[in-house]
């Protein structure tokens, strides 16, 4: 099977305590699809280009359908107006090559 990747770059705007709740909430929405964090920011190193966004994320599920159906799910849209409220962001859903 295919693996599904959501792929995020967020630049905060306000990483104040609306940021710190949503942050400390996103895994929990995580677990039930089975979604795991690859990547969540940290050292870029532009080997080629320039930076265009802010943060990076890569998260990791079984399939596309199963990244889609988090991104979807009750539990992350109740946090997403944390997110939307204080960053900007492109968030989109790959497969992985098989």
């Amino acid at each position: 099977m295919t693996k599904g990747y959501i792929f995020a770059e967020v630049t905060i705007h306000s990483a104040n305590a609306e940021w710190n709740e949503y942050s400390s909430k996103v895994q929990a929405t995580l677990d039930a699809y089975g979604g795991v964090f690859l990547i969540r920011g940290g050292a870029e190193n532009v080997l080629e280009g320039t930076k265009e966004g802010g943060t990076i994320v890569v998260l990791e599920f079984e399939s596309p359908r199963r990244a889609e159906e988090w991104y979807a799910s009750t539990a992350y849209q109740d946090i997403l107006p944390l997110r939307l409220r204080n960053a900007d962001a492109r968030v989109m859903c790959l497969a992985g090559a098989n």
